[in-house]
């Protein structure tokens, strides 16, 4: 499943599901070269982003990063 929020660069492509937690990929829409990951981390009980080494981001796409961890993160707390 690949969900795009309107950003110009990037993407979201789930890439595991447990069924309690997911884990996507962000991926630029251009080269598909993977970005970094977004996760569920117990410790902190929310989803948090991975970068990939050597990624840059504009406040633009970390804007988007931020709105998809929302929307996970809120419906984590829903279920």
């Amino acid at each position: 499943m690949i969900i795009d929020l309107g950003n110009k660069y990037i993407h979201f492509e789930l890439y595991h599901d447990t069924g309690k937690t997911q884990q996507w990929k962000v991926r630029n829409k251009t080269s598909i070269f993977c970005l970094g990951f977004i996760l569920w981390e117990s410790r902190w009980r929310q989803y948090v982003f991975c970068p990939s080494e050597n990624s840059e981001f504009n406040n633009g796409c970390l804007d988007t990063i931020i709105q998809f961890m929302d929307r996970l993160n809120k419906e984590k707390r829903i279920k």
